[in-house]
């Protein structure tokens, strides 16, 4: 029987003015929130760690691989840009048929991340510039002026509702429009870099 004395004496609640054992304090609401400010500590140390950055986010894509694919059934000979170097990132490349994303004939694009880390692109169909222009610009504006790369004149067309600006030029019944939120330089330098490749 004296061990449920002691038990029974064990579980009844300290009262007030009960003393507390040697090397131990009551706990308080100032101890709850230090334990619960070492836990988020801990939370975000691991938060951080495996939050960090882990390189170049852009998607890079080989657009020879797809150029070889599209050539074969491609309707006109298409183009690729020559020496535009490593800092000029392809981030996109197909060709879409008549019908496919709108186009209104078949088409072939390239899309690049510029040295500038804007976004230059090329389409080229047989189509209309018009059908391209819908296609890539939100409200296309004729800027009314042309500029003259590698020989070639390429008019300007602006965005009335973004900052993307595009070069168009129409030869041998193929539309050739230079696009993307890069400035005037880039996109001259993506237009003069395409050279027929078959």
């Amino acid at each position: 029987m004296g061990n449920v004395a002691e038990q029974d004496i064990r579980d009844d609640p300290p009262q007030a003015g009960d003393s507390v054992p040697r090397g131990r304090r009551p706990q308080t609401v100032l101890d709850m929130v230090r334990s619960l400010g070492v836990v988020v500590a801990v939370v975000l140390v691991v938060v951080l760690l495996t939050m960090r950055s882990h390189g170049n986010p852009v998607r890079t894509v080989d657009y020879r691989g797809a150029y070889d694919e599209a050539r074969i059934g491609a309707p006109f000979t298409l183009v690729l840009p020559v020496g535009l170097g490593p800092s000029w990132r392809a981030t996109s490349a197909y060709f879409a048929t008549a019908g496919d994303d709108g186009y209104t004939s078949g088409t072939w694009h390239v899309g690049f991340v510029t040295p500038e880390q804007q976004y230059a692109g090329f389409e080229q169909t047989a189509g209309s510039a018009a059908g391209v222009l819908r296609q890539v610009l939100q409200e296309p504006v004729d800027e009314g002026r042309s500029v003259t790369v590698q020989g070639q004149p390429w008019r300007q067309w602006s965005d009335g509702g973004s900052d993307h600006r595009a070069l168009v030029r129409r030869s041998s019944g193929e539309t050739v429009v230079v696009d993307g939120s890069a400035g005037w330089p880039e996109l001259e330098r993506l237009a003069g870099a395409l050279r027929s490749a078959g």
